[in-house]
């Protein structure tokens, strides 16, 4: 089986810094092979809920790891002008060269009301995705110097590339066509967030197609509540929908985990509501990795 790599989201819905900087500590220290924040303004549904800005947060992450990849899943490219995300990515990327992914979408109607409350365009009908792929043409052209680009959302007169090294990849995450499209065009991989084993399949054969001979990460996101039996993880699950999270033991859930892998996935991204618990990730990074028969 081919070396398969298991990242987590951090626990990022928190005021208190040391809940995220601890989840970070533990995280590193189990060897999960990439660390992640979510890049929203409020959490979905929950404005008073608090939350850690994401790229702020990912900066401190990026100075205090040593090897793991970090990254955004998602970022989303109405928040931010393209020329100031750039920078952004360009200045992480020199703190932890070779380490940083941005992952990348257009966010979805239910993102629409945090962008208005915030003064913020949000892109509706086809303005969405081709705002999307104006960013990343931004982001892409970044990696490679100095950028003067304008279309219908953007005009820049000789961005400049410093501070370098620019040495990032970019997901893009979507299973649209459009999404698939501005992935196989621009990108270096490409994110199924919530995806079954059979609906990757399908999305990444056309993806695929698109592509041609370029070599993309297939990586997949999801939500999941482990317990240390199925039981106690229904248990945990609670009121929540349970369409929503993988759900069960480390055998159920690293069965889950491994139809994935054997559908195409590259690279796994793991978000769990307890985050901010060491057992949570001690489960993931253990009997549920081992179950997966992941290296």
């Amino acid at each position: 089986m081919r070396d398969v790599r298991l990242g987590v989201t951090l626990p990022q819905f928190t005021d208190d810094a040391s809940v995220f900087t601890d989840g970070v500590r533990c995280a590193e220290g189990l060897g999960f092979d990439s660390l992640w924040v979510f890049d929203h303004l409020w959490p979905l549904g929950a404005k008073r809920r608090p939350i850690l800005e994401g790229w702020t947060a990912l900066a401190w992450v990026a100075a205090r790891t040593k090897e793991a990849t970090v990254g955004t899943l998602v970022t989303r490219s109405s928040l931010r002008h393209p020329a100031v995300l750039a920078k952004m990515a360009a200045t992480v990327s020199e703190i932890a060269p070779g380490r940083l992914c941005v992952a990348i979408g257009s966010g979805d109607q239910a993102s629409a009301a945090e962008n208005l409350a915030f003064g913020l365009p949000y892109w509706t009908g086809a303005d969405r995705m081709d705002q999307l792929a104006s960013t990343v043409e931004v982001l892409h052209r970044s990696r490679d110097g100095e950028v003067t680009f304008a279309d219908d959302f953007v005009a820049l007169d000789g961005l400049p590339a410093a501070p370098g090294p620019r040495d990032y990849s970019i997901w893009v995450a979507g299973r649209s066509v459009d999404a698939l499209d501005i992935t196989g065009r621009l990108a270096d991989g490409w994110n199924a967030w919530g995806a079954s084993p059979e609906e990757f399949v399908n999305a990444a054969d056309a993806l695929g197609k698109i592509a041609g001979d370029r070599l993309l990460e297939l990586t997949w996101g999801g939500q999941v509540i482990a317990g240390a039996t199925d039981a106690e993880a229904e248990e945990l699950l609670g009121s929540r929908n349970p369409a929503s999270y993988v759900v069960g033991g480390p055998d159920k859930v690293g069965r889950y985990l491994r139809s994935l892998v054997d559908a195409g996935v590259h690279h796994l991204i793991l978000a769990t509501p307890f985050a901010s618990d060491p057992k949570s990730y001690e489960l993931l990074a253990g009997p549920v990795r081992d179950a997966a028969g992941l290296a």
